[in-house]
């Protein structure tokens, strides 16, 4: 499983393919250092963001476990994913230096996967060079770069799916039990990063069928893929039962519009080095072509189109293996999940793509190479090779300045100080802080991370990998304080307060009846603030919904700090002493906020 092994034997036409093979094998390195060095640049300036964060809580909240890393999340099975994930957020929490590195590091393994993939299928021939280059530097494999979260997913399967078929056809040739096991294997690594490589066994089959002599021959090949396929999709099943009904199905018109955005303007100008323009979101950006753009890559592709047909023996199923690709992997995963909520325009985000970029190199070869070994290739005589050069020249060099125009133009809208800074100051915070202050929860601010997300929407999730664990338990189920504190909107702790409803009490002070007062609750909230008065040190026992909990009231005016349990509706102060003076004042009930 060598990423730059080639065939062992059966390879027919060796002589004539490999006479510039070390010539290009140091220029595929080449190649992929320098888009290394571009996309690391690039990378660079993204930030965390959206589930990002969720996963890095997620990854503090238990141990290494198994169950949890099998755990659906918003019906995305990724159990290698999370494992990374964990292993990261324990050694680096929030550092997007270690990420960016990780990514660009892993996606270069993908640029020798697919270099491997063509080797295996056409040879070390210095052509195989062009749809390395269309894998290098195709726009649509950097907004995927820039998240985190995604490129769990996809960059896994850039690996695993070019190594799946260069084991496959590795078996083709050669009969070898051991390719066949390698191709199965590449196959569930990807299962376990991402669901797409379900689609796998399916281009394996396609690719033998159109290129290898048929299906015939490969009996358990295709049972041993069939029975991990309905292994997985059993699993899947057994996992998702219980869990949160997240899909649905759009409407006609977003459904049409999502598949024509991302056949139309995502898939069709991305391939030939586009958009060119971008629609700016917060740290992002999606495909936003302008329409001249789409109509000279209809062209262009209808052209490319018409030539391959004309010339190249199979060149339809070579087009079928890539349509089939994006419209079984690709199109509906979104279509369920997410077009429903956003509409068709989610077809513009270029990440719905990224996984296909391996095959679009692997069926540029097929459309414009023989195959190692392969006796007709073509239907009729090609041009003098002079014009086929050039015309090659002028197609890979125009993409190679459009691809260039596109990354330029995405890299002005990347940068996420505000966050940046948010956790900086959080970091300090936290390290500094005195363990025994108390710490309330509250919402992040907006440009941190939406309410959509939930609980992980909170100070006490989202920031609990920059905590130790004892910090992290408190900051989940924060006790009573009298001088709490919280996160304020730039991400630095001071004194807490209470933003909401206020009641008091008549005559000044609640009744207090055998030990006990009642205090009524003037509405719902997460926090209440009760006035106290003492006159001494006196601790009393504290009751809100099922929670208990035993404080000591200091002497004279305080605020008593308390959490509310949901539905809430009033606060009870038992066992204080008989010879005690105690009032309880004024109660406010609401959300913790910075203190004026």
């Amino acid at each position: 499983m060598d990423l730059i092994e080639t065939p062992e034997r059966a390879r027919p036409g060796k002589g004539a393919v490999s006479r510039y093979g070390g010539a290009t094998l140091l220029a595929a390195l080449a190649m992929l250092l320098v888009q290394a060095a571009l996309k690391a640049v690039i990378v660079a300036q993204a930030f965390f963001k959206e589930d990002d964060f969720a996963y890095a809580a997620r990854s503090v909240e238990s141990g290494f476990d198994p169950v949890r890393l099998t755990e659906l999340y918003l019906g995305q099975f990724m159990p290698g994913g999370f494992a990374v994930d964990w292993v990261v957020t324990r050694l680096a929490p929030y550092d997007w230096t270690v990420v960016a590195a990780i990514v660009v590091a892993a996606h270069t393994l993908a640029g020798l996967a697919v270099y491997t993939m063509l080797v295996t299928l056409f040879g070390r021939r210095p052509l195989i060079l062009a749809p390395l280059a269309l894998w290098a530097l195709a726009p649509a494999s950097v907004p995927v770069l820039t998240w985190w979260a995604a490129a769990l997913n996809t960059v896994p399967l850039q690996i695993a799916l070019p190594m799946a078929v260069t084991a496959h056809v590795r078996h083709l040739r050669t009969g070898g039990g051991r390719h066949a096991a390698a191709a199965l294997g590449w196959t569930v690594l990807g299962m376990l990063f991402f669901v797409k490589a379900a689609v796998i066994p399916l281009l394996l089959a396609a690719l033998t069928w159109a290129y290898f002599g048929g299906l015939r021959g490969h009996g358990r090949v295709w049972l041993a893929h069939g029975a991990t396929l309905a292994a997985f999709a059993g699993f899947y099943l057994v996992r998702s039962a219980g869990t949160p009904e997240i899909g649905g199905l759009p409407t006609l018109s977003d459904g049409l519009g999502f598949v024509g955005n991302l056949f139309g303007r995502t898939l069709l100008t991305t391939a030939l080095g586009g958009p060119w323009t971008w629609f700016a979101g917060p740290d992002r950006a999606l495909a936003a072509p302008p329409w001249g753009l789409v109509a000279l890559s209809a062209l262009v592709v209808a052209g490319l189109f018409w030539v391959t047909l004309r010339h190249r023996r199979r060149a339809l199923a070579a087009w079928a293996i890539l349509l089939g690709w994006v419209l079984l992997a690709d199109v509906p995963p979104p279509l369920y999940g997410r077009v429903y909520l956003v509409g068709g325009f989610l077809g513009m985000d270029t990440r719905y793509i990224a996984d296909a970029l391996p095959v679009a190199a692997m069926v540029a070869g097929l459309l414009t190479l023989p195959l190692l070994g392969e006796t007709a290739p073509y239907r009729r005589p090609l041009p003098r090779a002079e014009v086929v050069y050039a015309a090659g020249g002028v197609v890979v060099g125009g993409f190679t300045v459009a691809s260039l125009v596109s990354l330029n133009a995405f890299l002005g809208h990347l940068g996420a100080p505000d966050k940046s800074a948010y956790l900086a100051a959080a970091r300090e915070a936290l390290s500094t802080v005195d363990r025994h202050r108390v710490i309330f929860d509250s919402a992040v601010p907006g440009f941190m991370l939406s309410s959509g997300y939930g609980e992980y929407g909170r100070t006490s999730r989202l920031l609990s990998p920059l905590a130790d664990e004892e910090r992290r338990r408190l900051m989940r189920t924060p006790p009573p304080a009298t001088d709490g504190l919280v996160f304020d909107g730039e991400g630095r702790l001071r004194p807490v307060d209470v933003d909401g409803a206020k009641q008091d009490p008549p005559g000044g002070c609640w009744p207090r009846e055998q030990g006990r007062i009642t205090v009524p609750l003037p509405g719902a909230g997460e926090l209440a603030r009760l006035g106290t008065w003492t006159s001494g040190r006196t601790e009393v026992g504290v009751l809100a919904g099922a929670d208990k909990h035993r404080i000591a009231l200091p002497p004279g005016l305080s605020q008593l700090y308390l959490p509310l349990p949901e539905g809430t509706r009033q606060i009870e102060i038992i066992g204080i002493a008989s010879d005690a003076k105690v009032c309880m004042g004024d109660v406010k009930v609401g959300k913790a906020v910075p203190s004026p």
